[in-house]
């Protein structure tokens, strides 16, 4: 089995990835075989193909990506139940509901850029893992908070 096939079947099994996120890592890798068959394709010597080889083979290993778009959703569903629930409030004006909105839309944001603030893919597997700690960090929190607002009625 080629490397390419190795790396994204190793890709495909990964259920933590969404069909995007799976996408765009089995399109990095395959760029990076490219990549490398044209430098062997070029190369003129022996040496220079094992070099190439080399370097393609490091590229590819270092296509590692980084899970984020289910945490970014599991925010943003938080965000529409709690919008949701205080638009039942009747207790709230109009005012204190829109507050409240952007409150946790605020809240909602902040953990959403956290997680975009991670990378893509990254070089090595301790590295995804890395950032897979702080893309669940930041969801964890993002959802937290976001459930801990609270409208208060000043009626």
């Amino acid at each position: 089995m080629t490397l390419l096939k190795l790396k994204v079947a190793a890709i495909d099994a990964r259920e933590d990835l969404t069909p995007a996120e799976k996408q765009a890592a089995k399109e990095k890798a395959a760029e990076e075989v490219k990549k490398a068959t044209d430098a062997i394709d070029a190369a003129t010597t022996d040496a220079a193909v094992d070099t190439a080889k080399e370097a393609g083979t490091g590229e590819i290993a270092k296509v590692n990506p980084v899970a984020k778009e289910a945490a970014k959703k599991a925010i943003a569903d938080e965000l529409a139940k709690k919008e949701e629930a205080i638009d039942g409030r009747t207790d709230l004006t109009d005012e204190e509901k829109a507050a409240a909105k952007k409150d946790a839309q605020d809240k909602a944001k902040e953990a959403t850029d956290a997680i975009n603030a991670q990378p893509d893919s990254v070089a090595t597997p301790e590295e995804a893992e890395k950032a897979k700690t702080a893309v669940d960090g930041a969801k964890d929190k993002g959802v937290a908070d976001v459930k801990a607002v609270k409208p208060s009625s000043k009626s």
